[in-house]
């Protein structure tokens, strides 16, 4: 420790600008150190805090599940018309994924589930939600939004009756009590407590309710909260993720959080269920559709190849009929053919006229997935169908006037527009297919004029017949593959994985909880050091002195109460260095810049080292106006250095002989002029005889920011000693040193930093 403060104390006597180079990394340095017991205490708080943060937290469990979607349009074999315009869920996956985040989904699910009504009970610091196995059951009338998540307290009483109370919010409490008169009438509203029936009807102005006992109420206490079950789709909608397995893929994984683990995986498994079902029911309808297309057309063609047939029948008995010629039958069957292509192009053209109507009459394109033979109907439809659910993702969070949304909306017209355009175009083509038909089938009657009327007749018979036997048989093909879809008809969805939920809940992360804590904590410590230490005003540590005055540190103390020996020992350091100064100081003058910075003792305590080393020292008291010394040393104050300087007394008759190589010369009789005797050539005179008589000559004076009295006595001595006190004398007084000692042009002095802490003089090897 000696060492350490001899390194300490030597002298520097280098300008100012010496030391503010390097005063800025070493200050920052020892001055967080300082602060190290707060910002210990902040990091120690702080992490406290995070650890009763993510312990408080409730667990959240994630609930995943692994599904395959329909194939895709693009995947699909191309069918007949008769499919067109019958629509099938859209095997493009961001469709698939709206699909599984939209409301109606939502709503399927609170058919099943339970989710407004919530049922706790008390577990330590937290609370643990019932989902299965819950003893009672809360069912709800009405009940005021101002009561919407509220906790309702029920206590079991008995077999009957049961305590429910319902208390205020602490934030409703406190606005009340600030004086707001809503929130005051809101407590007297919610104060609420009163004994009841289970099963039996409770009635307020707030709620109507009924509690209806299920099981044992085995806990002291429960407590619920209402909120209306068909509000709760919009929080089903947002828990609900739902990702892409993999690009160019038709897997996707669904996602679900909630405090119950078993809720996450029963809601997912819900949502599956409702998803496939309602796929099954699609394709179901789309087939029920298509039969009734079918047999609609089965019966008008059953109707008229019924009466063809009697026809035919009817001629050839009541006609002696040869042998039709071979030209009249070619006629015939070509007319037949052409006659059946003609009316699979009318039924292509009333499903094209349908879906052009369907197009003018509704301003979206949904469920339709048209599988023509024009390629640039059905992908103008996906198109249609892609941004229609960009739009309506986009409505979420936007406005229809946004950028985004209204950008959506051109790109709807415009394709609109092109599909409706195509629509028509391929009107107009099989409009002109069919004229061709027409002109052929013309020339082919115009033909059968030529033939014996007979045998025309017969033809035209024959023709009819054979025409709506083809249109027939080719019905009834249709629908019995109809028939095989709807029988056979399968979701196209599989679940791959079912709901699962993972042993470890997915939030609260604790660990990252309260490292974060720890950071915080850390980052606020050393904000408040760094911000403590550059507003504080006190001298603090070394640097405090040595970075702002270029003044010699020839001291530094320790506070005097930790340990005395070290406290002699610094004193034993500051002898050992004036002893061996080639200046050799005999009058040293100690002073401060203001009262209380420990001047007078410094002066007492350094006279005690020098005589305990056999040197004969002498104090005076030259702090005529307010002595100190005879106060510590319990001396009278009757005769002393006043009387001496004012011709009064001689040196011999005031001094007082404290030790044999200590004596002291209080300040004597309190005179109104103290400057005038210390100016006085007496003084001058005093210090000459002493210096024959005594190895050091300490003068005790008055505060050298305080009187003109420490200026004199500066100039008188060989070594000037400005005490400042750690933690009291502000940094100011070093400034307003600098600034006395270089308009006085004063040379011999140094600086004393009294009442240091030991910790902060070298904290880390104080033995």
């Amino acid at each position: 420790m000696s060492s350490y403060l001899n390194n300490a104390q030597q002298g520097h006597t280098g300008g100012s600008n010496e030391f503010e180079e390097e005063i800025d990394l070493k200050e920052v340095v020892v001055g967080l150190f300082l602060y190290k017991k707060s910002m210990a205490t902040i990091v120690f708080i702080t992490f406290l805090i995070s650890v009763f943060v993510a312990y408080s937290k409730t667990d959240i469990y994630q609930a995943e599940l692994t599904l395959q979607t329909q194939d895709s349009p693009s995947s699909r074999g191309q069918n007949d018309f008769l499919t067109a315009a019958i629509g099938l869920p859209s095997g493009n996956l961001a469709n698939e994924i709206a699909v599984l985040k939209s409301r109606f989904i939502a709503q399927k699910v609170l058919e099943r589930v339970q989710l407004g009504t919530r049922y706790y009970i008390p577990s330590g610091l937290k609370t643990t939600e019932l989902y299965k196995n819950i003893p009672f059951k809360v069912h709800t009338e009405m009940i005021s939004e101002s009561l919407l998540g509220y906790s309702f307290e029920l206590r079991p009483i008995d077999e009957q009756h049961f305590l429910l109370r319902l208390s205020p919010k602490f934030g409703m409490k406190l606005a009340a009590f600030f004086g707001s008169r809503s929130a005051q009438a809101m407590v007297n509203t919610t104060d609420y407590q009163e004994l009841c029936l289970y099963g039996k009807k409770i009635n307020n102005s707030l709620f109507r309710l009924t509690i209806t006992k299920e099981g044992a109420l085995t806990s002291r206490d429960y407590t619920f909260t209402i909120v209306p079950n068909d509000t709760m789709a919009g929080m089903i909608q947002s828990s609900i993720g739902v990702a892409m397995g993999a690009d160019q893929g038709s897997i996707l994984s669904l996602s679900y959080q909630d405090n119950v683990p078993e809720r996450a995986q029963d809601i997912l498994n819900i949502v599956a269920e409702v998803y496939e079902s309602q796929s099954v029911k699609s394709k179901s309808a789309s087939a029920e559709k298509t039969l009734g297309f079918i047999d609609a057309q089965l019966e008008e063609i059953k109707a008229k190849l019924q009466q063809s047939e009697i026809k035919l029948k009817d001629y050839k008995s009541s006609h002696e009929v040869t042998n039709q010629s071979r030209k009249a039958s070619i006629m015939e069957q070509e007319i037949s053919s052409y006659e059946t292509q003609l009316y699979e192009l009318k039924m292509q053209e009333s499903s094209l006229q349908t879906l052009l109507q369907y197009l003018k009459n509704n301003k979206e394109i949904r469920g339709l997935d048209l599988s023509t033979a024009s390629k640039s109907i059905s992908n103008l439809i996906q198109k249609i169908q892609d941004i229609n659910t960009l739009r309506s993702s986009l409505l979420v969070d936007y406005t229809p006037k946004h950028p985004s949304v209204m950008k959506a909306n051109e790109q709807l017209a415009s394709l609109k527009a092109d599909l409706q355009g195509t629509i028509e175009s391929s009107l107009r083509g099989i409009q002109e297919r069919e004229f061709s038909l027409n002109s052929i089938l013309q020339k082919y009657t115009e033909s059968l004029e030529a033939i014996p009327e007979e045998e025309r007749e017969l033809a035209q018979l024959n023709r009819t017949f054979n025409v709506n036997e083809k249109i027939y048989e080719y019905l009834l093909q249709k629908r019995a593959e109809t028939s095989i879809i709807e029988s056979s008809t399968v979701s196209g969805i599989r679940i791959v994985d079912e709901a699962l939920v993972g042993g470890a809940p997915v939030q609260p992360n604790r660990t990252l909880i309260m490292m974060m804590g720890l950071i915080v904590g850390v980052l606020i410590g050393f904000l408040q050091a760094f911000v403590r230490h550059f507003i504080a005003n006190t001298i603090q540590t070394i640097n405090d002195v040595e970075g702002h005055t270029p003044l010699p540190l020839y001291g530094i103390l320790p506070l005097f109460a930790e340990r005395k020996s070290l406290y002699e020992d610094a004193l034993r350091v500051l002898l050992t260095r004036l002893e061996f100064s080639d200046e050799k100081p005999q009058v040293i003058t100690i002073t401060s810049s203001v009262q209380k910075e420990g001047r007078t003792t410094t002066a007492l305590e350094l006279a005690q080292i020098i005589s305990k080393s056999s040197k004969k020292v002498v104090i005076l008291d030259l702090n005529m106006r307010e002595s100190r010394v005879k106060r510590k040393l319990a001396l009278s104050n009757e005769l002393g250095i006043s009387d001496i300087l004012s011709g009064g007394k001689t040196f011999d008759e005031v001094v007082r002989h404290v030790t044999p190589y200590m004596d002291v010369v209080v300040a004597g009789t309190i005179t109104n002029n103290p400057y005038e005797l210390i100016i006085s050539d007496q003084l001058n005179i005093l210090l000459q005889q002493l210096r024959q008589e005594y190895r050091y000559i300490i003068v005790e004076s008055p505060p050298a920011g305080l009187v003109a009295d420490a200026l004199v006595l500066m100039r008188l001595s060989d070594l000037n000693l400005i005490v400042f006190k750690a933690g009291y004398s502000k940094k100011d007084f070093i400034k307003s040193t600098n600034r006395f000692v270089k308009e006085h042009g004063l040379h011999n002095v140094g600086i004393i930093l009294n009442a240091l802490e030991l910790k902060k003089i070298r904290p880390w090897v104080i033995e």
